[in-house]
């Protein structure tokens, strides 16, 4: 194929794609209109020149979005990985514009180096997006959406579970939690540790019952029990509690993402059909807006009030701890404005609401870039700690076999944030306080501007890992006409949140940590977990399927 052929195929397909009247169109409309609107404001109340290049810079994000990914056709061949690049731009554009407007700051708040975090999160964007491109021809050529693999599918990544499955699959990760975090918690900090390591890679099933709600999206064709509303709330207490008493806002916070990313894409992709914009959901939104940015943010700041004392401190202790913070509002506020910074040259303060700071942090992005203009582009020590830091990933045995010296205990106890300030100040103490790096800084001070080029070919890979987690299976529309509709493995709806967020990584070597072990231990885990939960399914059906029987003999025999 020529490249004037695929030019005008990618025109035809995506560009000249226009979303049908529906949520999709109204979603581009509304963003649009959300995003003019805010951008105003923040010109007006706080015109300088490096805010106005700021929010030109996500306005140009936002037109290359909407242009390429918010389109039916590629979003229905490429949903997981077109996901990825649109909650990239979400968190490094579109979030930090509104958010830092609503609580009263510019775009570039706190940010030494505004121009160069634009630049390199510009730059990253169409990196993505030409990587995105490549990938989608080759993916068009091999046809790789209509059939899925057979390895995948014999270990059964695309079986749909049954409720009670994924209420066993999620109470399994509530377990795991538990024991890990009330009887284990030293398992957190280890590199290595047999049976308790693997009962904390388990953690992340915890928030399967919520993806219940969508089961359309996994193939389930019976609509949701009347009764699974209770159960949801239920559970979202008892897991509210477990998260306190982690010191945890992440474990608490992921089930909310869940399902408001599961429901976003089913939107986006029209499975999932609503009359969003009604009173009663505007309602809803407007609440569920107040309890992110009120009590669940207390709660969140009550949780780093007291993280001091986790080590050693009794779980249920701390949960008491943590509530009475809570209700200490004066000092809840005099935490909140007190300066977030970890050290004299780390500073990570930009947003207030500590849920939303896990969004759209712009400053860990500057805080690297300060770092990496200090140690020099390509520094041997840090290209030296980011090699070892991917051979870690690594299990021990395989280090050992192939003869590589690595010290994993103490490179997976250092974070690249870490090392980055370490190499600046030479204080050694701040090594395991693990600071947030950002992939630019760390790219620039490893690799300098290569990192951009290990990034787009880095991404390839990911997207197909990610896009082989659906399929497209044949179907007839209403009038008998044959199409195609999606079905996505519950195993890769699990991970929904994680590609949302794949972007800010800390380095690009997450890219190859991923690819070396992050993915294959998602989905050999989750076969595990799903076999495990089937056969204890298959048992509990039978034995209900039998006390019914016994039952209704019962019945008959009383009623002779």
């Amino acid at each position: 194929m020529t490249l004037q052929a695929t030019a005008s195929q990618f025109k035809t397909t995506v560009l000249n794609q226009r979303p049908k009247a529906g949520f999709l169109s109204q979603f581009v409309f509304w963003s649009w209109v959300i995003l003019l609107f805010a951008s105003v404001l923040q010109i007006i109340l706080f015109y300088t020149p490096d805010n106005l290049i700021a929010i030109g810079c996500v306005l140009g994000a936002w037109v290359l979005t909407t242009t390429i990914f918010l389109r039916p056709l590629l979003l229905k061949n490429f949903p997981f990985s077109a996901f990825l690049i649109i909650g990239f731009v979400f968190t490094q554009f579109y979030f930090p514009l509104v958010f830092t407007l609503l609580e009263g700051k510019p775009l570039i708040y706190n940010l030494q180096l505004p121009e160069e975090v634009f630049l390199h999160s510009m730059l990253a964007l169409i990196v993505l997006i030409i990587s995105h491109t490549i990938y989608w021809m080759f993916a068009n050529q091999v046809q790789l959406s209509t059939k899925a693999p057979k390895l995948l599918t014999g270990l059964g990544i695309f079986s749909v579970p049954t409720d009670l499955q994924v209420w066993l699959i999620g109470f399994t990760g509530l377990t795991a939690m538990f024991y890990v975090h009330f009887y284990s918690p030293s398992v957190g900090h280890q590199v290595s540790g047999g049976a308790d390591k693997l009962v904390e890679a388990l953690i992340p099933f915890t928030y399967a019952p919520f993806f219940i709600p969508f089961g359309k999206l996994y193939g389930k064709k019976e609509p949701p029990k009347t009764r699974l509303t209770f159960q949801l709330i239920a559970f979202t207490l008892l897991l509210f509690v477990v998260s306190m008493g982690t010191n945890s806002r992440g474990a608490f916070m992921l089930g909310f993402t869940s399902v408001g990313f599961t429901f976003g894409l089913g939107l986006l992709l029209e499975i999932v059909k609503t009359r969003l914009f009604t009173l009663k959901n505007l309602a809803i939104g407007l609440f569920a807006l107040w309890l992110f940015t009120g009590p669940i943010a207390d709660i969140g700041t009550a949780m780093v009030m007291v993280r001091s004392l986790r080590a050693d401190t009794p779980r249920m202790e701390l949960i008491a701890l943590t509530l009475d913070a809570y209700t200490q509002k004066d000092a809840l506020k005099a935490f909140q404005q007190e300066n977030t910074s970890k050290g004299e040259d780390w500073d990570e303060e930009y947003m207030d609401n500590i849920f939303l700071a896990r969004f759209c942090n712009l400053k860990y992005n500057d805080a690297s870039l300060i770092l990496a203009s200090k140690t020099g582009k390509q520094n041997p020590a840090i290209y030296e700690f980011t090699i070892d830091h991917f051979l870690s990933t690594l299990p021990v045995p395989v280090l050992d076999f192939l003869n590589l010296d690595v010290e994993k205990d103490v490179v997976n106890t250092v974070s690249f944030g870490d090392y980055l300030y370490y190499r600046v100040s030479g204080d050694a103490w701040s090594l395991g306080v693990f600071r947030t790096g950002h992939f630019a800084g760390t790219g620039m001070a490893a690799f300098g501007w290569w990192y951009l080029l290990i990034l787009g070919i880095g991404m390839l890979p990911i997207y197909m890992l990610y896009d082989i987690l659906f399929v497209k299976k044949p179907t007839l529309d209403k009038n008998g006409n044959s199409d195609l509709i999606l079905q996505f493995s519950f195993c890769g709806l699990l991970g929904l949140t994680s590609i949302f967020q794949f972007f800010p990584m800390e380095s690009v070597e997450g890219i190859a940590a991923f690819l070396l072990r992050g993915w294959v231990q998602k989905i050999f885990l989750y076969a595990l977990i799903y076999h495990l939960t089937r056969s204890i399914s298959a048992v509990v059906t039978m034995m209900t399927s039998v006390r019914l029987q016994k039952a209704s003999l019962t019945r008959l025999d009383q009623a002779k």
